[in-house]
């Protein structure tokens, strides 16, 4: 069965935040859109449906969902927009849709959903000869890249992390 994009603000069977027409809208002032305008119709809408996912998954939103039977997370009461006004709560807000679309370019580009290098291989550092490489305890993988992340309004919630915020003082 072929997927079906389905982006209609609050349906029980949503499964996308923007349509393929609002990704190609948002990509036309996008200077590196290639990946996007290269790719097929069935693939861009594919990216859209695991953007979404990923944004539902990694964002814990403000606000409160709108119905008990929505399939996504959004739309959501008790939301603004950047500049302080209210969002409907029937609406998908347009920062929401460009920020899916741009995550959709990401991962049409790049499995953005595969677990890290970094963090699977545990590296804390490698020498080989003069050449040293160590990488702090404290990195992490992006799922989520800066360039959509800085398009949703920090007001809006925050990106869960799988370590802790706080770490234990040891003393030697």
């Amino acid at each position: 069965m072929a997927l079906v994009l389905i982006s209609t603000p609050g349906a029980v069977d949503a499964n996308s935040y923007a349509t393929a027409a609002e990704g190609t809208t948002y990509h036309e002032g996008h200077l590196y859109a290639s990946a996007w305008t290269g790719a097929s119709t069935a693939t861009k809408e594919a990216a859209l449906v695991m953007a979404t996912r990923l944004l539902d998954a990694l964002v814990e939103w403000s606000g409160l969902a709108t119905s008990e039977t929505q399939a996504l997370a959004w739309p959501r009461v008790g939301m603004l927009t950047r500049n302080g006004y209210v969002i409907e709560s029937s609406e998908i807000p347009a920062d929401l849709k460009s920020a899916t679309a741009e995550y959709a370019r990401a991962l049409i580009v790049d499995d953005r959903s595969a677990d890290s290098d970094i963090e699977s291989q545990g590296i804390t550092s490698l020498t080989a000869g003069p050449v040293s490489l160590a990488f702090k305890d404290t990195v992490q993988a992006k799922p989520i890249p800066d360039s959509v992340f800085y398009l949703l309004p920090p007001s809006w919630g925050y990106i869960r992390s799988r370590t802790p915020s706080e770490r234990p003082l040891v003393r030697g």
